[in-house]
């Protein structure tokens, strides 16, 4: 129960940087699409999405490769120092060779994305910056391998206030008047973001400690365990911008202008997708952790630790995602004329709720898959469930427009996380207590709803604007669920259910 405690309160430590974070990442974007339009949104979700994918083929995915063997490591007794230094050399010269491609073929690149309107002045500024999000990512695995969580928490805070602060301002007085194109300003915002976080890590020092076992890793040998993470890393990144890349285009066959296509995908990137992810920040928290943790516990063949930490999380996703779904189902059409959309976001919220419950799973099952040493399945199952929302993608969009995009992330979540729930509970040989899961959140939530619609509608009745109605619907529900949750754990059978 400890290791539980600890690892529920690094996850709360973690949650609040990132809720603040996410916080301000959806005001940005709601500036950004107020000052400078959804179709320019648009683009720099394109190219943001293009970036990420360079990050990655170039990072070789460091962070988790990092943590997970720098973890195990720690696990068996060794010394993990190797480890980290195999890791960094290996990222650090395939972010050089990336950059250098990209410089040389900057054109070439360019003529082949002419809707986003990037050159190859933009193109090779945001190349310079690859070497640092390598560097990045492998000192951030580092401090997860040694515990040391909230220093990567710190760094996103620093990289983020930079990030924004420099786009903020060139949306405000350079790009409006010419003086710097839209691209220019995002390059510039994130050599700045990545150039202080990477100053700022290198300068943290992590703890000396003794090892008992002195036997050391072959560079060969960590190669060979650590392609498959990198491999999985750039399919999943691949995947996702061949995704990203298709979305205007297909809508472009629906029959919409080009503006109007990148406006409404510069909708959905910058306020829908957004807005259902941002609840999961304690879920990406937790993932994070768990990489580390698990690869320790597998490391000493501790097979009841990891069953217990695996029931644990299923059981807090399911209870946070019905919560979260019951809040878009309340209050979708509020939230979306809140974050500066239209009715259309705010019914295009509701039509998705239902698919929150899946994405929290694919983030929690991602790092039990991840801490288990899964990434074979795990690259397999993505490239399935990418295979089946692009296929969906390519037929529904242009029949049913924007509506398809809604059908193809319901489509791969159900049959993706499916999948993914019977594999963890195959290698964790663990048989999950499906009351706690999904019977106990479900009878606490409608007992909370019922309550709280009678609060609402006599809140109604006194002519309460629907901004503190709101919120006082969701204090009240919120906390009325959470206390029928401790009270049904207090139960002598919930207890008896419970794993130890």
């Amino acid at each position: 129960m400890a290791k539980h405690r600890t690892l529920l309160h690094e996850s709360a430590y973690l949650s609040l940087f990132s809720v603040g974070l996410q916080g301000m990442g959806l005001l940005l974007n709601i500036f950004l699409t107020r000052r400078l339009g959804s179709a320019a949104v648009g683009i720099l979700t394109l190219m943001s999405s293009f970036y990420g994918l360079a990050a990655v083929l170039s990072g070789g995915s460091g962070f988790i490769t990092v943590s997970r063997f720098m973890s195990e490591a720690i696990g068996r007794g060794e010394s993990p120092r190797r480890i980290f230094r195999y890791a960094l050399r290996f990222c650090v010269i395939l972010s050089v060779s990336c950059t250098v491609l990209l410089v040389l073929f900057a054109p070439r690149i360019v003529r082949m994305i002419p809707q986003t309107g990037a050159t190859a002045v933009n193109l090779r500024l945001l190349s310079l910056t690859l070497p640092f999000a390598a560097v990045i990512a492998c000192l951030k695995g580092r401090c997860y391998a040694f515990g040391r969580v909230y220093l990567p928490a710190i760094a996103d805070c620093i990289e983020f206030l930079l990030r924004s602060g420099v786009m903020a301002f060139c949306a405000v007085f350079c790009i409006p008047n010419g003086r710097m194109n839209l691209l220019t300003a995002f390059a510039g915002s994130l050599l700045s973001g990545e150039g202080s976080t990477l100053l700022f890590l290198l300068l943290c020092r992590m703890p000396k400690e003794r090892y008992t076992i002195r036997k050391t890793t072959h560079f060969s040998h960590f190669l060979m365990q650590a392609l498959p993470i990198m491999g999985n890393a750039c399919l999943v990144s691949l995947l996702s911008s061949a995704n990203d890349a298709l979305v205007p285009l297909t809508l472009l066959q629906y029959g919409d202008s080009t503006e109007q296509a990148l406006a409404q995908f510069g909708q959905f990137e910058a306020i829908i997708l957004p807005t259902l992810f941002f609840p999961s920040v304690i879920q990406c928290c937790m993932s994070g952790l768990l990489v580390p943790e698990l690869s320790r516990a597998r490391a000493a063949n501790d097979f009841a630790r990891i069953q217990a930490h695996t029931q644990r999380v299923l059981e807090q996703t399911m209870s946070f995602s019905l919560f979260v779904v019951l809040i878009l189902v309340q209050f979708a059409l509020q939230i979306g004329t809140l974050l500066g959309g239209d009715a259309f976001v705010g019914h295009i919220l509701r039509v998705m709720s239902p698919v929150v419950p899946f994405i929290y799973l694919e983030i929690i099952l991602e790092g039990v898959l991840r801490g288990l040493g899964k990434q074979n399945f795990s690259s397999v199952n993505y490239l399935a469930e990418y295979t089946v929302r692009i296929s969906v993608l390519l037929i529904c969009v242009p029949l049913f427009g924007f509506y398809g995009i809604v059908a193809s992330y319901l489509a791969c979540n159900l049959t993706g996380n499916a999948v993914r729930i019977y594999f963890v509970l195959r290698a964790t040989d663990l048989h999950p207590n499906w009351k706690r899961i999904l019977l106990r959140p479900a009878f606490a939530l409608i007992i909370s709803w019922q309550m709280s619609e009678l609060i609402h509608a006599i809140l109604l009745h006194f002519r309460i604007t629907d901004l503190p109605a709101m919120t006082i619907y969701i204090l009240i529900c919120g906390g009325m669920y959470l206390f029928l949750l401790r009270v049904l754990d207090q139960l002598p059978q919930t207890k008896a259910l419970s794993v130890e």
